[in-house]
């Protein structure tokens, strides 16, 4: 059998075991540092099998992509769909948070990409680990080493801060354009980097201490306000992978939730997508770190 080993993923690294002559198709991966390891690996095994979910009881459909089952464990499973030419596979779990399988219906004839399998089962590790929420986000690190989260839905102009943001040499850090990863522990909120960038491909690695939340939209004037956590709180929810598939874990990642909305500063930034705009904005956050800290 055959591994593929990418670098730790916020303190988790990502082992694809290879069997049936099945090849992952990485090409378009973009470079990634990844982290330091402070957890136990993610395992992936890929295998020829029965893609049907026997047994199981359809929780969620997101047609025409996949659809989510739960086992006779209450675990969770999704049955990806062929749509660019693949063939339907079957994601499950093994061991939950550490082992996953997947399925394929047929033998491959073409290199697998391995993002939708690698992602999923990343988020349904980290939902049975209880350590953390992957966010449909940019997120960066200011100078001073602060995360700034900014989380939103395809088009409200994340990328575009992205790119801004990263052409200012020694300005802040980016983390990524489109998935950051958010983790609670003991010493409180983390802001993460991923390999699975947007538009941008920017794939910083992190963690940075998670110490602001800011939603963005574009406007003709720049302002930035504050905002009220059951405004953010309902804003953070439509923008995380929340584990709807299983229902038993929705708690947790609803403290995760709380602990950012009741511990981060919460704003919302209006500017032209320019970059004297960004450099007003990282300005604005610095000032008010500044006051916070007095």
């Amino acid at each position: 059998m055959r591994e593929v080993t990418v670098a730790p993923v916020a303190g988790i690294a990502i082992v694809h075991q290879l069997s049936d002559h099945i090849v992952l198709d990485r090409r378009d991966a973009v470079p990634w540092p990844g982290t330091s390891v402070t957890e136990p690996p993610l395992v992936i095994r890929h295998e020829r099998g029965d893609a049907r979910p026997p047994g199981m009881r359809r929780t969620l459909a997101v047609p025409p992509w996949c659809e989510f089952q739960l086992d006779g464990r209450g675990e969770p499973a999704s049955l990806f769909h062929a749509i660019f030419g693949e063939v339907d596979r079957l994601l499950c779990c093994e061991v939950p948070g550490r082992a996953y399988v997947v399925r394929y219906a047929e033998q491959p004839r073409e290199p697998v990409v391995a993002l939708q399998s690698e992602l999923a089962a990343f988020s349904f590790a980290i939902a049975a680990r209880g350590s953390g929420l992957i966010a449909h986000a940019c997120a960066f690190a200011t100078c001073h080493g602060e995360g700034v989260l900014c989380p939103g839905v395809s088009g409200t102009g994340k990328t575009t801060l992205a790119r801004l943001i990263a052409r200012q040499g020694d300005g802040p850090a980016m983390l990524t354009d489109d998935r950051a990863v958010v983790t609670l522990g003991e010493g409180g909120l983390s802001v993460w980097g991923s390999p699975w960038p947007g538009a941008a491909r920017i794939a910083g690695s992190g963690p940075a201490r998670l110490t602001t939340v800011m939603f963005i939209r574009h406007g003709a004037k720049m302002a930035l306000r504050d905002i009220r956590p059951s405004d953010a709180f309902r804003r953070i929810v439509n923008t995380v992978s929340m584990p709807l598939w299983e229902p038993a874990r929705c708690g947790r990642a609803l403290e995760i939730i709380d602990a950012i909305v009741t511990t981060a500063r919460l704003v919302e930034a209006t500017y032209p997508p320019t970059a004297a705009a960004a450099d007003w904005l990282i300005g604005a956050l610095d000032v008010r770190a500044e006051a916070v800290c007095r």
